[in-house]
């Protein structure tokens, strides 16, 4: 369902990132791509010692997370879906937007905090959000007063990212995503990418 509904305006940005543990071993990847009314994720990474898959797709109103309406999230093959209420206030955001929000602060270097409210697409339940640009060049991403990802910065855009025990790194393209990956990594993200690059 996702895959066929997956397709984004032209212009989109697609991102692509591998995914390493503490030790520097790949252990998973990720695809963002940002369009004009979209903001879709594929990620597999390590959850509890097992591989998980999560592929996210945030309509918007415009080229702008805040102004999303309707989220779809397929976490291991379950679906959900989300949709806007009036009670979620206007500053809110789905946790698998952040991306976009953390590109938009990276092209804009004296951009004041942002204060949000993140959606918890499994639940519905927002939890305080912060987006802050750091002295060290970085942005740090907090829910609940707790930071749950740190992006670094390189010309304007993100270049890696860390949470956890697990650290990202952009790659050029597909190609250089794909290389060398293993194929349990690899097999739930080809049509993903294949989709996401296809505008």
């Amino acid at each position: 369902m996702l895959r066929l509904s997956r397709r984004t305006a032209l212009g989109t940005k697609v991102v692509y990132m591998r995914i390493d543990d503490a030790r520097g071993n790949t252990v998973g990847a990720s695809v963002h791509g940002i369009g004009a009314t979209t903001v879709i994720s594929s990620a597999v990474y390590p959850v509890g010692g097992r591989l998980s898959t999560v592929n996210s797709r945030v309509e918007c109103a415009r080229a702008d997370p805040f102004t999303w309406t309707h989220c779809f999230h397929l976490v291991d093959g379950r679906l959900i879906e989300r949709g806007r209420t009036p009670e979620m206030g206007e500053q809110c955001i789905p946790r698998w937007a952040q991306f976009a929000v953390a590109s938009y602060l990276a092209g804009h270097k004296d951009h004041l905090p942002m204060e949000c409210t993140a959606i918890d697409e499994l639940t519905g339940l927002g939890k305080p959000s912060r987006f802050e640009l750091t002295r060290q060049g970085t942005i740090s991403w907090s829910v609940d007063g707790v930071e749950h990802c740190q992006y670094w910065i390189r010309s304007g855009e993100i270049s890696a990212s860390r949470w956890d025990d697990l650290s990202g790194r952009v790659v050029s393209d597909q190609d250089e995503l794909f290389a060398g990956l293993p194929p349990e990594i690899r097999k739930d993200l080809v049509g993903f990418v294949k989709d996401a690059g296809r505008r």
